[in-house]
């Protein structure tokens, strides 16, 4: 899904950020720190942090894709959820089985539409040792969401640096251990939502307003640069700076 060269330009952009940043989470809470990993980095703002982040992974044509045939018969437009490197580091414990979808409970469940599309991208090779996403295909049409998938049902993504795994909020999945000594593993998660739900990142807080003018409409609806306009489907419009569109509000020159 990355070319070599998108990958080494990913890695170079992003590669300080990665070294500077330490493991776990900054708070202090037992769930927060289970769920993050005691021995993982993580770290978003990813499109003021890479270009080739914003022109090469945020509007990825096939993700886009994938977005619009099952996003759109639900909502106006979607918006990132998130975009966030994912570094197992060596020694880091495997993740616990979840569903994205569960942070709208509401959204979640075996009769209800995917409300969220996303993509785990290798920035190096995903093995079996060094921590590759385990999920469990098809748990995302099973009829029973409060069951725990057994050992038979969950496999790995084992995949080399450049590959993508695409599942939606429904699936689950998780961090797998990595068991090596010296091989951090370099993850890089992409999501989408509908533009009506709350999204994980804070995504236009995390983009300086300057930096924004320079991205495409389809790049500043994504990072939150735009209002949320469902007129066209009888509906109202969300996300505004004095009810106007976020350019137009913020004074942006037209």
């Amino acid at each position: 899904m990355l070319s070599p060269q998108t990958v080494a330009s990913l890695r170079e952009e992003l590669d300080p950020t990665s070294d500077s940043t330490s493991v776990g989470p900054k708070v202090d809470s037992a769930n927060v720190n289970y769920f993050w990993g005691e021995q993982t980095k993580r770290f978003t703002r990813l499109a003021q942090r890479s270009q080739t982040f914003a022109d090469q992974v945020l509007i990825h044509p096939l993700l886009i894709a994938i977005a619009d045939a099952l996003l759109k018969p639900h909502c106006a437009s979607y918006w990132m959820n998130t975009g966030q490197m994912m570094i197992v580091m060596p020694s880091g414990a495997p993740q616990y089985m979840h569903r994205d979808s569960d942070d709208w409970p509401a959204m979640c469940g075996p009769t209800k539409p995917v409300c969220q599309i996303s993509c785990m991208f290798a920035l190096s090779d995903f093995t079996a040792e060094n921590g590759a996403t385990r999920v469990a295909p098809g748990s995302h049409k099973w009829s029973d969401f409060s069951r725990a998938a057994s050992d038979s049902e969950i496999t790995q993504a084992v995949m080399p640096a450049g590959s993508g795994m695409i599942y939606t909020g429904k699936t689950l999945h998780s961090a797998g251990a990595n068991k090596t000594k010296n091989q951090p593993r370099f993850g890089m998660h992409m999501s989408y939502i509908y533009g009506w739900l709350t999204p994980e990142e804070a995504g236009c807080l995390g983009v300086t307003e300057e930096r924004a003018k320079t991205f495409t409409k389809q790049q500043q609806q994504l990072l939150g640069y735009r209002c949320y306009d469902a007129s066209e489907l009888n509906g109202g419009r969300l996300w505004t700076v004095d009810y106007e569109d976020i350019p137009t509000g913020l004074g942006w020159p037209q």
